[in-house]
C-alpha cells in the first residue's frame, strides 16, 4: 500500500487491505509476482484452525531457506513429520511451565541487571534506544535458560552474540527488493565465518553438559554436587539418553544429539530473544500512552508484591508463583501482544487441500507452491472479532463470558495454535511478567520521537502507520528501536 512506510513490517499489508477493501474478508489471494509467489492470506480463527490444528500444513520452504545459515536445517522450525515430532518431544520438558518456574531466580537476576542499566540512564538523563537494552536482556535470559550459560551481553561484548547478530543481518527470506541482499557474493563466506564463531562457543557448552550427564549416570553417588543443571539442553539431553541408553557408554558426545542441539540452541537464541525483546518494548511503550493502565498495574504489584518496589525481586525469589497471581499484569501483556504481535508464520499448500471461509462458504485451493500466510496481526485487529479492535484494552482479558469484550476463542495468536505452536510461550510470559514487576514501579519511561527528530534535524512529514509513530519494522520491533528517556521514581 502506498501509504505504508517503506520500512513497515510486511504483516501490516493484509490489515491495510482489509481496511481499504472490507469485502475481501479474512481470507484472500495476494498476487505479487514476480517479487513473491502466489500468497493466500489467512486471518480468522476458523480458517487458521483448519491449517494449524485440524490439518497441519508443512512450513513454507522459504522459511527453511531463511533459517538454514543459522541452523543448517536441524531445527524445530525446519523439521517436518516424524523427525520434528521426535525432537519436539525431546525439547518439550525444558519448556514446561512447572520446570520454568524453577528458573525464575535466574530470570530475576538478569532482569535486575536490566533495571540497574535503566537506573544509569536515568542518572545520565540521556536518550537511548530501548530495543538495544531489551535485546541484551532477552539474550542473557535465553542463554541462561537454554544453556545454563552466563552470556553477560548486557554488560560486555560476547563473541557468540556478535556472530549471531551479524548472521541475522545477512539472512534473506527471498522477497527482498534488493537482489544483492539475497545474492551477495560474500554471503556464503560471511555465513561460514559466523557459524564457526557461534559453534565455537556453543559446542563446548553442549559437550560439557554431555559429560556431566554421562558421569552422573555412571556415578554411584547421587549427591547434589553430581547432578546436572536444569537448563533446556540438560533436560533435552536427559530425555535423549533415556531413549538411547547405549549412548551414555560412548567415548564422546553422540554426534546426532550434538548436531541437533547446537543448531537448535542457535535457533532458541535467535527467536527466543528477538520476539520477547520487541514485546517488552511495546508493553513499556503502551504504558506511556495509557497512564491509567500503568497506575492500575502498579497498584496490582503493590497488592501482590508489597508496597516497596525494591523488595519485589526478593519476594519473587522466595515465592516464584506470586507472578501467577498477577491477573491484570497478564492482561496487559496479552493485550500488548494482540496489538503488536512479534511475528506471523507461513505454511505450504498441498494438492487437493482447500480452506473454507465459514463466513462466505467459499473454498480456497492450496496447491503446491502456494505460500499460505497466517497473519496474526490482521486477525487480532479485525473489528468483526474484537470490539474496539485498535484500542488498548487490557480489561477485555478480565471480562466474563457473555461480555462483549470477552475474547473470541482462537482469535489471539501471537504464539500460534496447534502442535507447532511456539515452544517458548511459557518462558516468554514468565519473563515479561518479571520485567514489569521489577521496572514499572521504579521508573517513569517516556518516548522521545519528536525530540529526536529535532535533534537530528528531521524535516518533512512524520512517518507513521495509522497515527502510530512506534509502528513495527524489521523483525517486529518498534521504529527507531523505541527512543526513550527514563526517570527514576522515589521508592
Amino acid at each position: 500500500m502506498a501509504k505504508l512506510p517503506k520500512d513497515a513490517h510486511p504483516h501490516y499489508l493484509p490489515d491495510q487491505l482489509r481496511r481499504c477493501y472490507p469485502e475481501l474478508g479474512p481470507i484472500f489471494y495476494l498476487d505479487a509476482w514476480p517479487f513473491i509467489t502466489l500468497t493466500l492470506v489467512v486471518a480468522s480463527p476458523d480458517t487458521l484452525a483448519q491449517i494449524t490444528t485440524a490439518h497441519v500444513l508443512p512450513k513454507f520452504p522459504a522459511i527453511k531457506d531463511f533459517l538454514y545459515p543459522l541452523a543448517n536445517g536441524k531445527d524445530l522450525v525446519s523439521m517436518d513429520g516424524a523427525e520434528w515430532k521426535y525432537w519436539r518431544n525431546i525439547f518439550n520438558p525444558g519448556f514446561s511451565a512447572s520446570h520454568l518456574m524453577t528458573l525464575v531466580p535466574d530470570i530475576v537476576r538478569e532482569t535486575t541487571v536490566f533495571s540497574d542499566i535503566l537506573q544509569e540512564h536515568a542518572e545520565k538523563k540521556d536518550i537511548f534506544r530501548m530495543k538495544a537494552l531489551t535485546d541484551n536482556l532477552a539474550m542473557d535470559v535465553i542463554g541462561k535458560v537454554v544453556l545454563d550459560s552466563d552470556i553477560g551481553c548486557q554488560r560486555k561484548s560476547n563473541p557468540m552474540v556478535n556472530a549471531l547478530r551479524r548472521q541475522m543481518r545477512w539472512m534473506a527470506f527471498g522477497g527482498e527488493g534488493n537482489p544483492l541482499q539475497q545474492y551477495h557474493p560474500f554471503r556464503p563466506l560471511v555465513h561460514r565465518y559466523n557459524t564457526y564463531q557461534m559453534n565455537r562457543y556453543i559446542a563446548p557448552e553442549v559437550k560439557a553438559r554431555f559429560e556431566v550427564h554421562r558421569n552422573f549416570i555412571k556415578s554411584e553417588e547421587f549427591s547434589s554436587s553430581h547432578q546436572p543443571s536444569r537448563s533446556v539442553v540438560d533436560l533435552a539431553l536427559a530425555a535423549y539418553l533415556k531413549q538411547n541408553s547405549s549412548v551414555s557408554n560412548l567415548g564422546g558426545i553422540d554426534p546426532v544429539f550434538k548436531e541437533v542441539a547446537i543448531n537448535q540452541m542457535k535457533l532458541f537464541l535467535f527467536s527466543g530473544h528477538d520476539t520477547t525483546s520487541s514485546t517488552v518494548c511495546y508493553i513499556l511503550y503502551l504504558l506511556t500512552v495509557y497512564p491509567e493502565t500503568l497506575s492500575r498495574l502498579r497498584k496490582e504489584h503493590d497488592s501482590i508484591l508489597g508496597s516497596d518496589p525494591s523488595k519485589a525481586s526478593g519476594r519473587i525469589f522466595e515465592d516464584p508463583y506470586l507472578i501467577n497471581k498477577l491477573s491484570f499484569t497478564t492482561a496487559v501483556i496479552k493485550e500488548s501482544m494482540r496489538l503488536f504481535p512479534a511475528a506471523s508464520t507461513t505454511r505450504s499448500g498441498e494438492p487437493g487441500f482447500t480452506i473454507t471461509d465459514s463466513r462466505s462458504g467459499l473454498q480456497y485451493p492450496t496447491e503446491p507452491g502456494t505460500l499460505i500466510w497466517l497473519v496474526s496481526h490482521a486477525c487480532q485487529r479485525d473489528p468483526a472479532l474484537w470490539p474496539r479492535a485498535d484500542d488498548f484494552l487490557p480489561e477485555r482479558w478480565l471480562a466474563k463470558e457473555g461480555d462483549e469484550l470477552f475474547p473470541r476463542k482462537g482469535a489471539w495468536r501471537p504464539f500460534e495454535h496447534g502442535p507447532r505452536a511456539c515452544i517458548g510461550k511459557e518462558l516468554s510470559m514468565i519473563e515479561l511478567k518479571i520485567v514489569l514487576c521489577l521496572v514499572v514501579r521504579r521508573f517513569e519511561i517516556s518516548t522521545v520521537y519528536e525530540e529526536l527528530d529535532a535533534t537530528m534535524n528531521v524535516k518533512g512529514k512524520v512517518v507513521d502507520v495509522d497515527g502510530e509513530r512506534a509502528y513495527q519494522v524489521g523483525k517486529g520491533e518498534p521504529s527507531g528501536f523505541l527512543p526513550c528517556r527514563v526517570r527514576a521514581l522515589k521508592v
